[in-house]
């Protein structure tokens, strides 16, 4: 419930998103505010992020009155649900009259109990309201009072109502009679579409898209945190144990993708062990992800979604093939690998995308961005399927982990010399920046440097091979990139920088490529090499918001 809401010093890097969807809220005071969602992969902070709104505007204001609901999967036969939605909105509705917190989070409520308390406070319409529902004798007339609840106070009282709904996609498993309907959310349509008693919902992402009453609503897309944002974070819950470390350039940090779920997790395993050290947080990682709170959560998904035990040893085996197997898979080929049925493959994945296990479109899957599930799986797999002790899953994962330090990424990629080449580089640099999470600015510097090299290895190359060469390796938040091609040899020996030609002695607008080069990255070399000239660029990406060299030089 909203009173867990973390602290606003906890709260990193979620200010614009707050900021925006209050300032949407504030527009249902003029009739006109639209319906919405938020989407983002698990242990993003969606959750979170609706938690602080009800604070901001069950505190912040008075003209809006905020209602908060946790879809239970415990309560979803439709006279449970109705009765618990009809009951906490009335609840939190007058809590917002004279901000009583303790009415807001009020739980367990009966209806003979909410009756007396409405009597007492004289609120004759939720005490018509309330009537209504007790007289209702079809579910789904009980169903549609509660979900209208909200805009009924508003025609009754003249106060705007926001409609906060999370794990939103619990609802297709609404039920009568433990029958489950899975047409009822339908019935969220109307109330979706009011401007007056707007709702901000959100819940699994994948869940989400495939639910049409949200194809109409608008989106915002929460991102993972940046990396100087994770770093704030985990030096702030670190702190709180006693415990203080460098984390510039944290191998770990860049690990766990700006996943606020994942840093919590990690800083609380290490604070109650007392230690800091690299290693030490590593190995709280590898406890996190073979028995703690990580392995918990994935695996409870992984139950809910496959609650038979006889089958999640066929689907560790199909997520272990997308993940290995070094390529792209389509449900044909799962098929043929496990002998399965188009259906049972089409089930399997299915449920596997939309637990958050795999992703891709088209049929084709493939590893999510998520190292951290990845890792959960290779332990999960290591031990249920090829049965092996934890210690040696221990040990392996403490190599796999402590070797991201040295191993890094690295990436190769050969590019045609033809019209646009230098575009496809700087789209290849823009997806590694998502994957690693730069932020927009550093990915931005880094293609304009790509490009300029590219430009630059195209106007050189002489040889007859038409190619260009790109390479990427990321170790430590150190990035390198490197543009080869079979240039001529136009590398100073005494300077190591380019002969200046003609056209630059002269005063032509020529060789401005290397300048931009030199702006945007740490440091530039040229090399000669075997097939010609290599352009090298470094930059320091472990504090992605630091200001490009031409910054510097222009804000002084």
């Amino acid at each position: 419930m909203p009173l867990r809401a973390l602290t606003e010093k906890e709260f990193f890097n979620r200010k614009e998103e707050l900021a925006e969807l209050y300032l949407r809220a504030l527009e249902t005071e003029k009739g006109n505010a639209q319906s919405l969602y938020i989407s983002g992969p698990r242990g993003i902070g969606k959750t979170e992020l609706l938690k602080q709104l009800f604070n901001h505007l069950f505190w912040g204001q008075d003209k809006i009155a905020p209602f908060y609901y946790s879809v239970n999967s415990a309560i979803l036969s439709v006279q449970n649900f109705s009765r618990d939605y009809l009951t906490r909105f009335i609840c939190q509705r007058l809590a917002s009259e004279k901000k009583e917190s303790a009415l807001a989070y009020l739980e367990g409520l009966s209806m003979e109990s909410l009756t007396a308390m409405l009597e007492e406070r004289k609120a004759a319409w939720a005490l018509e309201m309330l009537d209504r529902f007790s007289q209702s004798r079809e579910p789904m007339d009980s169903l549609r009072i509660a979900l209208n609840a909200p805009y009924q106070s508003i025609l009754s009282t003249g106060m705007p109502v926001v409609v906060i709904i999370d794990e939103f996609q619990r609802l297709k498993h609404l039920n009568i009679e433990e029958r489950p309907e899975p047409s009822l959310v339908s019935v969220f349509e109307m109330t979706l579409s009011s401007k007056k008693a707007p709702h901000i919902i959100t819940g699994n992402q994948a869940e989400m898209q495939e639910m049409p009453v949200t194809g109409g609503l608008a989106k915002i897309d929460l991102q993972p945190l940046r990396i100087e944002d994770s770093t704030l974070l985990f030096s702030f819950l670190l702190d709180a144990y006693g415990l203080t470390m460098d984390l510039t350039q944290n191998a770990l940090l860049n690990h766990l993708g700006g996943n606020p779920f994942y840093l919590r997790c990690i800083a609380k395993t290490a604070g109650l062990k007392k230690k800091s050290g690299e290693k030490d947080l590593w190995m709280a990682y590898v406890s996190e992800i073979t028995g703690g709170s990580i392995y918990l959560y994935w695996t409870a998904v992984l139950k809910n979604f496959f609650p038979k035990l006889g089958i999640r040893r066929n689907v560790l085996e199909v997520i272990n093939k997308v993940y290995h197997t070094g390529e792209p898979l389509t449900q044909q080929r799962i098929s043929k690998a496990f002998s399965l049925s188009d259906k049972d493959t089409e089930i399997i994945t299915g449920a596997l995308y939309n637990a958050g296990f795999i992703s891709g479109e088209f049929g084709v899957l493939k590893a999510p961005a998520d190292r951290v599930l990845i890792d959960f799986v290779d332990c999960l797999y290591t031990r249920e399927i090829q049965g092996r002790s934890y210690r040696d899953i221990e040990k392996q994962m403490l190599e796999k982990t402590s070797g991201a330090k040295g191993k890094g990424l690295s990436f190769e990629m050969t590019i045609p010399m033809m019209k646009d080449a230098e575009l496809i580089a700087a789209q290849c640099i823009e997806q590694i920046g998502k994957n690693l999470h730069f932020n927009q600015e550093v990915t931005g510097q880094l293609q304009m440097a790509v490009i300029e090299a590219c430009i630059n290895a195209i106007e050189h190359s002489k040889g007859e091979e038409r190619k260009i060469y790109l390479t990427v390796e990321f170790i430590d938040g150190i990035l390198e990139l490197s543009i080869e091609s079979s240039g001529r040899e136009f590398v100073s020996k005494e300077s190591g920088e380019p002969f200046l030609g003609k056209e630059i002695k002269e005063g032509i607008n020529r060789g401005w490529g290397i300048t931009i080069m030199k702006n945007f990255a740490d440091s530039v070399s040229f090399e000669k090499t075997e097939r010609g000239t290599k352009v090298v660029m470094v930059k320091s990406v472990g504090i992605s918001a630091k200001n490009s060299k031409e910054d510097s030089k222009s804000g002084g």
